[in-house]
């Protein structure tokens, strides 16, 4: 060995040790924060699924029936009422989506290849959807616990150099800090596990009915699709006509097409479904604009005579200055119980942990009045106008010819009434011009 090598050979031992130190110990806050940013989205996200978990139901008679429905006023090329037959029909929200997207694209089938590579192209997208939502709780089943033994690993360091030096202090805050990343990482772990598995069993429900839907809507088994349904088939073959009649109408039947369900029935009796027979008046789809105001959530339905301003969610405690004050109360409570000397640990540390813990039940129930909104908003778009009236007593109608004036002034709108002003609130549709009908167009006064 050349004179001088072990000395190079100890120096480059020691600068990488130095580095490695290094790295390590400055790496040791951002695996903190991304744990801190981990449990939060957790927790956030164990709230979503609980409400996923509380609005999710399946009636597979109920959707075979409107399927069914649904297929037979597509052979008579109502697009509208059938997708409104088929949404009504699915209650889950790829299922639903799925349908709305499938009779938006039913005037494009020109031929049945067409047709098929539209739906497993629909299908491919949805399962891709599916994947995108699945992906986060799955990356935090992952890294969690990664980050976890990432946290419980850095501070050993300085913990055992604190030892060697008979530093108690630095060797216990280490340890501690240490074995709370650990548990920090598994508790998200634990849960992104948890809502990772049951929603992939929920999604593939909701694909098996996927397929179910179009194999009824578009396959060339009619005839056994009548069968499985109510076993009419058989009743025909015996005469019973008549009878088969006054119960398919009424399955049929909707508001718009009052008096044409028994001529339907009729044609199904006599197997004759032809476009040129029966022209059925399509159902209007009003436009509808998502609104909030202040802490409630609004869907503003238009319709072919009025407006209807339904309200889908809303909680007092999600008005910032509601929330602001709570917190500002529970902090006085807090300094107060440390004043008289009902605390432990330093005030600082309650004080921290009871705001972050307020930030987060704060942003958990805009979470949740979100999610609530956009179920009620799905739930309306199967409703009549009249009965959207009369789900809520807060729902109200204003009709066209009462209405002098629309105010947008950056996406707050208002309406000038015959009496007085409704201040709607913020907008947040954002092709909320594409949606007001034309006869309100002339009294819209800014944006």
């Amino acid at each position: 060995m050349y004179p001088g090598t072990l000395e190079i050979i100890q120096f480059c031992k020691a600068g990488a040790q130095t580095s490695i130190y290094l790295i390590s110990t400055n790496l040791l806050y951002p695996v903190i924060i991304i744990l801190l940013g981990l449990i939060l989205w957790s927790l956030i996200e164990f709230g979503r699924f609980l409400f996923e978990w509380r609005v999710r139901h399946r009636d597979l008679k109920t959707m075979e029936k409107g399927a069914l429905e649904g297929k037979i006023l597509l052979e008579n090329n109502d697009v509208a009422q059938a997708a409104h037959t088929i949404n009504r029909s699915c209650s889950n929200e790829f299922v639903h989506n799925f349908t709305t997207s499938l009779s938006g694209y039913y005037g494009e089938f020109h031929n049945r290849k067409f047709m098929q590579v539209r739906i497993e192209k629909l299908m491919q997208d949805c399962d891709t959807t599916i994947t995108k939502k699945l992906e986060k709780s799955r990356f935090v089943a992952r890294a969690a616990p990664m980050f976890g033994l990432m946290g419980t690993l850095i501070p050993m360091g300085p913990a055992l150099l604190g030892l060697a030096e008979g530093d108690t202090q630095a060797l216990s805050d280490n340890l501690i800090m240490a074995f709370g990343t650990t548990v920090v990482g598994l508790v998200a772990g634990v849960i992104g596990y948890m809502i990772s598995t049951v929603r992939s069993r929920w999604y593939e429900q909701d694909m098996s009915d996927i397929e179910y839907i179009s194999e009824i809507l578009f396959g060339d088994s009619s005839e056994v699709a009548l069968d499985t349904t109510s076993g009419i088939a058989p009743r025909i073959a015996s005469g019973n006509a008549p009878e088969i009649i006054q119960e398919i109408a009424p399955r049929i039947a909707s508001e718009n097409t009052t008096g044409i369900a028994p001529e339907i029935a009729q044609r199904i009796v006599q197997g004759n479904t032809t476009e040129d027979t029966i022209k059925m008046p399509k159902k209007d789809d009003p436009g509808v604009i998502k609104v909030i105001s202040r802490y409630a959530y609004f869907d503003m339905v238009f319709t072919h005579k009025s407006v209807i301003i339904a309200r889908t969610s809303g909680n007092i405690l999600n008005h910032p200055v509601v929330f602001a004050g709570l917190c500002g109360i529970l902090n006085v409570l807090v300094i107060l119980a440390g004043i008289a000397g009902y605390t432990v640990l330093p005030l600082y540390l309650y004080l921290i942990f009871m705001n972050l813990l307020m930030i987060l039940i704060f942003i958990a129930l805009r979470h949740l009045a979100t999610g609530r909104a956009i179920k009620k908003s799905l739930e309306l778009t199967r409703l009549s106008p009249n009965v959207i009236l009369m789900d809520d007593s807060r729902n109200i109608e204003v009709n066209y010819s009462d209405i002098k004036e629309v105010n947008i002034s950056q996406s707050m709108m208002k309406i000038l009434t015959n009496n007085e002003w409704f201040e709607i609130g913020r907008l947040e549709s954002h092709n909320y011009m594409n949606a007001i009908p034309d006869v309100l167009r002339p009294v819209i006064v800014g944006e």
